[in-house]
């Protein structure tokens, strides 16, 4: 995916280019993002529509909590996932108001920050300054692989009965005629819930001990680690997006230059620290083709793995781009930081 937007942004708002070529192609590569972002968004809720939605517990950011089993069954649900430094995302606010304003006693309405690159101090004052009123809850990635979002934003709407009924990214006509059917939809039972027959699994923390790690690379490749043997070596895990330098330059440059630096140094320590470091993609906005065209644009070396269904990013308890976890020749989990994190810039200084 390139970079559409830089250009994009340059010119939205000037208006005596509005009728000239420079636009035009502006705004080609818009309509061009937006229709990439549909697609990607529909082939994530693909083999979900029709299928009962999660029976689970939301807490807003003001310590609210919607059941959503005493949901399904009386009301609709429209989830809207998003993030304060996606631009479609900004461009689609009012419109959520809006429809949160109209409809809310008629649909369940939650607004959910990805919690990508996000907190409390960026969600709060962006809802201010937005005017957005409806519940709210920052992600910690819980909801982003029960819900599978791939894009930002990305609409899906639940009908009465509790069955998936709409993906989305786009804020046009079929999306509100999908929003007003699901309304309209006469009152029906609720689905019954099969429970779940694959146990929770206990995320990775710091102090854990792994006996091994098995990796498939976007080149097929299989990396395979074992620890606590004589030629074992440490590892380093480095979790990131392939957007997330030149995406973020301009929405969220803090972040763009933390990717850029956790980059640019683990680029000089792979090939001079007996260490093996292994990348690990993000499946928002992001593919295999796209991480190989990250791979050759910025000319780096490290193995590249893609998290396609997002596992190692929930087995590693991550949601943050980039978080850095550094592992012993034992498999012991030495550390784990994020660019969220005070200490991230001397966890880098360190290294």
């Amino acid at each position: 995916m390139k970079p559409m937007y830089k250009k994009y942004l340059k010119f939205l708002f000037t208006t005596v280019l509005f009728l000239t070529p420079l636009y035009q192609q502006a705004h080609a590569e818009e309509m061009d993002y937006s229709a990439d972002g549909e697609r990607r968004a529909k082939s994530a809720g693909e083999l979900l529509v029709g299928k009962p939605a999660p029976d689970m517990k939301i807490t807003t950011i003001d310590g609210t909590v919607i059941d959503l089993s005493e949901v399904y069954g009386n009301k609709p649900v429209y989830i809207k996932f998003w993030a304060t430094w996606c631009i479609p995302c900004r461009e689609q606010m009012p419109g959520f108001e809006a429809i949160y304003q109209q409809y809310h006693d008629q649909i369940e309405v939650i607004s959910v920050n990805t919690g990508i690159n996000d907190s409390v101090k960026s969600v709060k004052p962006f809802m201010a300054k937005m005017g957005l009123t409806m519940p709210t809850v920052i992600d910690d990635g819980t909801l982003a692989r029960a819900f599978q979002l791939r894009v930002t934003p990305q609409h899906v709407l639940i009908d009465k009965q509790g069955l998936f009924s709409y993906f989305g990214h786009v804020d046009d006509e079929d999306f509100h005629h999908q929003l007003e059917r699901a309304i309209k939809q006469p009152s029906v039972d609720k689905v019954t819930y099969a429970s779940s027959s694959e146990p929770t699994t206990r995320a990775y923390q710091v102090g854990d001990t792994l006996q091994g790690l098995d990796f498939t690379t976007i080149n097929d490749k299989s990396l395979e680690v074992k620890f606590g043997h004589k030629n074992s070596d440490k590892v380093g895990l480095v979790f990131f997006g392939p957007w997330c330098e030149w995406y973020l330059e301009e929405t969220a440059p803090e972040s763009s230059k933390a990717c850029t630096k956790v980059r640019e140094l683990l680029e000089v320590k792979s090939q001079s620290e007996d260490m093996k470091w292994v990348s690990i993609s993000t499946n928002v906005w992001s593919s295999v083709a796209e991480l190989h065209e990250y791979k050759k644009s910025y000319g780096t070396s490290l193995p590249i793995v893609f998290d396609g269904n997002g596992k190692l990013f929930e087995k590693f308890d991550v949601n943050q781009i980039p978080t850095i976890i550094l592992i012993d020749k034992n498999g012991r989990i030495e550390s784990k930081v994020s660019v969220q994190d005070s200490e991230f810039d001397n966890v880098l200084a360190s290294l």
